[in-house]
């Protein structure tokens, strides 16, 4: 499904656009008006999930990078797991 575009046309009024064709917010139905106020709020929880997910991918990158210093370098790591331990005290 393509998602309505709101549009402010020449006098301002919110227009909706949907597969290319503009039709006027006022004049939409409750229930149109309720589906596009719907769209609306998923639209916003999807970009708070991409905004999260974004968050939780520089988490697990950090995770990453320490995992390959445990592997590669163990002695490293553990020096780095008793400064963090020290600056948690």
């Amino acid at each position: 499904m393509e998602s309505p575009e709101n549009k402010a046309g020449s006098s301002n009024e919110p227009v909706i656009t949907l597969a290319g064709k503009e039709y006027p917010y006022e004049d939409l139905s409750d229930p149109a008006k309720q589906l596009v106020a719907a769209i609306r709020a998923s639209e916003e929880e999807m970009k708070s999930i991409r905004n999260q997910l974004a968050l939780m991918d520089v988490g697990r990158r950090a995770l990453v990078a320490q995992l390959r210093l445990a592997v590669e370098n163990p002695e490293a790591f553990q020096r780095l797991q008793n400064s963090e331990a020290s600056q948690e005290a």
